[in-house]
């Protein structure tokens, strides 16, 4: 008698284990990317019409505490590095509406592009990158990924990108941001 109820408890035990990895393992995660405040009705991804592209840039709102995106028309390149690279250019020189800010530093600027096979984009920079900070965590955290989702919504195939300065991985820029790894798009903070 013993031993069939431990023979009914285990065969529940594992019923309940089989149906527990079957509800996991069948089960789809989504992660949804977080509403950005747009100011253009233009769409996210790149568009071409006769050599030109629309591309989506990042910048700081007149309040400080969000991105606004801006659209612009850039020439269309050759390769995807190619476009990358006019694209963050575009990102350095600012942007054009008075309401917005830059977040990455004037001082910046571009060294080199490449993105590899598995989607990461590594873009190296000069110290002016790091140097040309002012302001604390936040102004850390606004330049960083206004780089970043800059190239991950202009290019469906930059899925992370690294930060490097004059070749180099960095910990940080101002010891707010880890930037020892490839950093994912984010939208809100």
């Amino acid at each position: 008698m013993c031993h069939m109820k431990i023979a009914a408890i285990l065969i529940a035990l594992l019923v309940v284990i089989v149906g527990a990895i079957a509800l996991w393992g069948s089960k789809a995660v989504t992660v949804d990317r977080p509403a950005v405040q747009r100011t253009a009705s233009e769409p996210m991804k790149p568009t071409f019409e006769s050599g030109k592209k629309s591309a989506t840039l990042f910048f700081l709102a007149g309040d400080g505490n969000s991105f606004h995106e801006e659209v612009r028309e850039i020439g269309s390149e050759a390769t995807t590095t190619e476009e990358a690279k006019r694209i963050l250019t575009e990102l350095m020189n600012g942007p054009k509406s008075s309401t917005l800010a830059a977040a990455v530093p004037r001082e910046a600027q571009l060294l080199n592009l490449f993105i590899d096979s598995f989607g990461t984009a590594y873009v190296d920079f000069n110290r002016g990158l790091r140097d040309g900070l002012s302001g604390g965590a936040q102004a850390e955290l606004y330049a960083v990924f206004s780089i970043v989702n800059t190239l991950a919504s202009n290019f469906v195939q930059i899925t992370h990108v690294q930060i490097l300065v004059e070749g180099t991985e960095i910990p940080t820029l101002a010891g707010h941001v880890d930037t020892r790894m490839p950093l994912s798009p984010q939208y809100v903070f």
